[in-house]
């Protein structure tokens, strides 16, 4: 049960920018990519879809329901975030909070065979 509710939040995270090109027509700025040689897919978020995200309830689901390991997280080198070689001592909310605080900041997020990955971009 545990994986179903993890597809389904990491499906309605990823699948948050790709609703909202549906929604916004050409105003939208998120980017959807896919990378076909590891199988993967997922969408650029502009400035303010990050802010949208970091006020809305999908980064906590992600942090409630995501099995341990299945979310990889690529923080700018100056981040202000406490981490060490190995791991990263934030909840997603603060990840994508933090991106969406910085004048030009945004996430990626990539769904890939092996889970999901939240890269933090300015």
């Amino acid at each position: 049960m545990r994986v179903r509710t993890f597809a389904a939040t990491v499906a309605t995270f990823a699948g948050l920018g790709l609703a909202g090109l549906a929604v916004a027509g050409n105003a939208s700025a998120a980017t959807p990519f896919v990378i076909p040689q590891i199988g993967a897919a997922g969408v650029e978020l502009s400035h303010q879809e990050t802010q949208s995200l970091a006020s809305g309830p999908l980064p906590g689901l992600v942090d409630h329901f995501a099995p341990t390991g299945a979310v990889t997280v690529a923080l700018q080198p100056d981040s202000a975030l406490p981490q060490d070689e190995d791991y990263i001592y934030a909840d997603m909310p603060s990840i994508v909070g933090e991106a969406a605080s910085r004048p030009d900041g945004s996430v990626d997020l990539v769904v890939a065979p092996e889970g999901l990955a939240v890269v933090q971009v300015w």
